[in-house]
C-alpha cells in the first residue's frame, strides 16, 4: 500500500483559500454606494463644522429624543432650573448625562450650555421634532432653500415653484415655515403677500427686489436711460402698456428713491434714475442685471 500522501482536488484548495481570504465580505456593497455613503459623511462634517465636540455629542442625542411623540417639542431653554419645566428637554439632559458624562467626561453644566447653545443657534428648535442637521441633509428642504437662493423675493404662488422645485403651494408653504423656524430664511410681508429669503440676505433691499420681480420695471427703467425726456404716453407706446399703469409704476419708482423728475436746462421735465442704488443692488442680487444699462455712465 502506497504511503503518498493523497492529493486534495484543486477545487476544495480554492474553496478553502476563499473562505480565509480577508477579502471575503458577507456585507460587501457596490462600490458606487459606498463612495455615496462617503459623499453624505463629509457633507454631515461640513454642515456641523460651526459647533464643538460636545454640541456635537448632544446633537446626535437630540436627534432620536426629539422625535418621542409622548413629549411636547415647546420648550424655551434659559436656566438649569426650569429644565424640569419642558419634559422633553429634561429627557435630553438626563440622557446626556447618562452617555456623556462617564464616556467623555462632560459635566452636567457643560451638557446643559451646550444644549441651550444648540437652542441659541437654532440647531433644536422649539415645535420641530428634527434638528437643523436633518433638515440641511434632507433633499427636498436643500432644494427649496437653493430655490429661494436662486430666486430672493419669490411668493408662494409664483409658477415657477412647482415648475422648479416638484411641489404646489400648500406643501410649499409647509416647508418654508420648517426653514424660518430654523433661521434659514425669513419672510417679508410687502403689500398684502409674503416674500421669502435667506436669512443672511440684508433686509435694507427686500422692497427694491420685489417690485424688481416684475418684468415691466426694468424694461421701463432702461426706456428712460435711452430718452430721459421720454414722455409718460410714448414709454406705454413702445412698451404697449397704458399710461396709467405707467403712471403707477413711476410713482412706485420714486416711493422708493429709484427715479426722480426733474428740468433740464432747456427747462423739459427729465427722469433720473438713481444709479449708485442700482450699483449696490446688484453688488446683492444677480437679477435683474442692470450691468449693461449703466455700461460707460
Amino acid at each position: 500500500m502506497s504511503m503518498e500522501k493523497r492529493r486534495e482536488p484543486r477545487g476544495n484548495k480554492e474553496r478553502e483559500t476563499l473562505r480565509d481570504s480577508s477579502f471575503r465580505r458577507l456585507d460587501f456593497k457596490p462600490l458606487q454606494e459606498t463612495i455615496e455613503v462617503e459623499k453624505e459623511d463629509l457633507k454631515t462634517e461640513e454642515i456641523v463644522e460651526e459647533l464643538s465636540e460636545i454640541e456635537k455629542d448632544v446633537l446626535d442625542i437630540a436627534k432620536e429624543i426629539l422625535k418621542l411623540k409622548r413629549y411636547d417639542t415647546e420648550f424655551e431653554i434659559i436656566s438649569e432650573s426650569q429644565i424640569q419645566k419642558y419634559p422633553i428637554i429634561e429627557k435630553l439632559y438626563a440622557k446626556c448625562i447618562a452617555k456623556l458624562s462617564y464616556r467623555k467626561g462632560y459635566s452636567k453644566e457643560e451638557i446643559f450650555l451646550s444644549i441651550r447653545g444648540l437652542e441659541e443657534k437654532n440647531w433644536i428648535v422649539t415645535n420641530e421634532r428634527r434638528t437643523k442637521l436633518e433638515i440641511l441633509t434632507n433633499k427636498k428642504l436643500v432644494s427649496i432653500l437653493e430655490f429661494i437662493k436662486e430666486n430672493p423675493g419669490v411668493h408662494a404662488r409664483d409658477e415657477k415653484i412647482e415648475t422648479h422645485v416638484g411641489i404646489t403651494r400648500t406643501p410649499f408653504l409647509k416647508h418654508v415655515m420648517t426653514l424660518e423656524r430654523f433661521d434659514l430664511i425669513r419672510s417679508k410681508k410687502i403689500g398684502k403677500t409674503l416674500h421669502y429669503f435667506l436669512s443672511e440676505v440684508p433686509e435694507d433691499y427686500d422692497k427694491f427686489k420685489v417690485i424688481f420681480l416684475n418684468p415691466l420695471i426694468p424694461k421701463l427703467l432702461e426706456e428712460i436711460f435711452k430718452d430721459e425726456e421720454i414722455k409718460v404716453s410714448k414709454m406705454g407706446e413702445n412698451l404697449e402698456i397704458y399710461s396709467g399703469t405707467i403712471l403707477y409704476h413711476i410713482k412706485k419708482l420714486k416711493d422708493l428713491n429709484l427715479l426722480k423728475t426733474a428740468k433740464n436746462k432747456s427747462g423739459n421735465k427729465i427722469f433720473l434714475v438713481n444709479i449708485e442704488l442700482l450699483k449696490t443692488y446688484n453688488e446683492f442680487f444677480d437679477e435683474p442685471d442692470f450691468s449693461q444699462l449703466l455700461k460707460g455712465l
